[in-house]
């Protein structure tokens, strides 16, 4: 079960992780001089780049999580409805 802590964690980690790389990419290439920040149009690119990716990997990680919790209660459901009619008809054929 994965909590909504945990989802960001995973979040802060991957943005920390791209915007790292992507950092290095462009001081490497000489976009940027230094830390992605605001006040250029790179490091605004980068972070909102980053921002977007750990946006999708949390919100990838929540679906699954629905997912897997709305296929728990199908299962549920459905046990629950086997036991149902395999005492309905238990029933039936204690009347006759």
């Amino acid at each position: 079960m994965i909590s909504w802590i945990t989802r960001r964690i995973a979040g802060s980690i991957t943005f920390v992780i791209v915007s790292a790389i992507l950092g290095a990419w462009a001081v490497a290439t000489g976009h940027l001089s230094g830390e992605p920040t605001l006040s250029t149009a790179w490091g605004a690119g980068i972070l909102a780049f980053a921002f977007l990716v750990s946006l999708a990997v949390t919100h990838h990680m929540k679906v699954k999580e629905q997912t897997r919790k709305a296929w728990e209660a199908w299962e549920a459901n459905a046990r629950a409805w086997q036991e149902y009619w395999a005492r309905a008809y238990a029933m039936q054929g204690r009347r006759r």
